[in-house]
């Protein structure tokens, strides 16, 4: 019973340590265009248009 209970208490500590650095690590909010252009895939439409 003792050994499930401390199981228990690690399993705990340690989603909360994960959850922890999850939140950490999100990036922040996007400054700038909304709606960045592909310069790939202009390039590529561009050439498949054109024949190349």
């Amino acid at each position: 019973m003792t050994n499930l209970l401390i199981f228990l208490i690690l399993l705990g500590l340690l989603a909360y340590g994960l959850e922890r650095n999850h939140r950490r690590m999100r990036p922040p909010l996007v400054s700038g265009s909304f709606d960045p252009e592909d310069r790939d895939e202009i390039r590529m439409r561009s050439e498949l248009h054109h024949g190349h």
